[in-house]
């Protein structure tokens, strides 16, 4: 995985990739459960206490600073907020000079270069490479096997701590939503922003939306969110294993779930599955994963 050489000192704006959605262009401003997503992000990931480290300024300091820019810096077309304003504005504000900067941005590039040479994905390149056409020895091969095995666990580390940060920072940001929430249900992923979400050749403006565990049934949740919408309609998705249920707005006719899916994220709707491994590591006992995408 190639990572983006920027400057360790602002890397903290990327972190708007991380919610896997894009912001709609036509807004200005990144909405305030957004802002303090990013900030919780920013601090879990170590990147303000790294920033602080380079520059000399602390990461509290830091942190009121990269607030001031998310919440002054626009929104750029992708739907990120504009990292060179956030720099600017960073700069400015904490008063770090050219030299501490360019430090900063050396030791980064230095960093991800050292962490990019010892990565399994990068052994397994140079393997190849030195491989080239002929076939690999039963060394090579092992090897070849065992750099695999090592990107695989490295893949799902990384995934897990990806939504383990999106789970911490999504605490306490869904107080203020216009969707009812099932008790005792634990919130996991709240997007609280509508954007772009592309599939293949089509793309719709999503609406916001929050993932939660619940170790209710599928069928408790599905009752009582069917008196919360009662003029929603419910549609049962059959996919093998345990069936999926949905409640929807509006649901088109003549109703096919896999032509409906790339425009489900702009309907107002609820989602109702099984738990899984994944989603027992955030609650224990979890039954059920449920998602309310609604209208703000």
């Amino acid at each position: 995985m190639k990572i983006q050489k920027t400057s360790l000192l602002f890397r903290v704006a990327l972190l708007t990739a991380a919610l896997a959605v894009s912001h709609n262009a036509t807004a200005q401003n990144i909405p305030p459960a957004q802002q303090q997503m990013l900030l919780q992000m920013a601090e879990q990931s170590g990147l303000l206490q790294q920033a602080a480290a380079c520059s000399g300024v602390s990461s509290g300091q830091l942190k009121q600073h990269l607030a001031k820019a998310l919440q002054q810096c626009p929104l750029t077309a992708n739907g990120m907020p504009d990292e060179q304003c956030v720099k600017r504005q960073v700069i400015q504000q904490s008063g770090v000079s050219t030299a501490t900067v360019q430090k900063c941005e050396q030791l980064a590039k230095q960093a991800q270069q050292q962490q990019q040479q010892s990565s399994a994905e990068e052994q397994l390149s140079k393997l190849f490479d030195g491989i080239g056409d002929r076939e690999p020895t039963a060394a090579e091969q092992l090897q070849i096997e065992q750099l695999t095995e090592k990107l695989q666990q490295q893949g799902i580390a990384q995934m897990r701590s990806s939504v383990d940060m999106l789970v911490n920072a999504s605490q306490g940001t869904t107080a203020n939503i216009p969707a009812p929430m099932y008790p005792g249900s634990k919130v996991l992923v709240h997007l609280p922003a509508q954007g772009l979400v592309r599939f293949g050749d089509q793309s719709v403006t999503s609406l916001p939306g929050v993932s939660f565990a619940s170790t209710a049934s599928a069928d408790e949740i599905l009752a009582w969110y069917q008196q919360k919408y009662p003029a929603y309609q419910y549609r049962k998705i059959e996919m093998g294993g345990a069936p999926d249920h949905l409640l929807l707005k509006k649901a088109p006719e003549p109703f096919d779930y896999m032509k409906l899916l790339p425009q489900l994220p702009a309907i107002p709707h609820v989602f109702i599955t099984a738990a899984n491994k994944e989603t027992q590591r955030h609650l224990p006992g979890a039954q059920t994963l449920f998602t309310v995408t609604y209208q703000p």
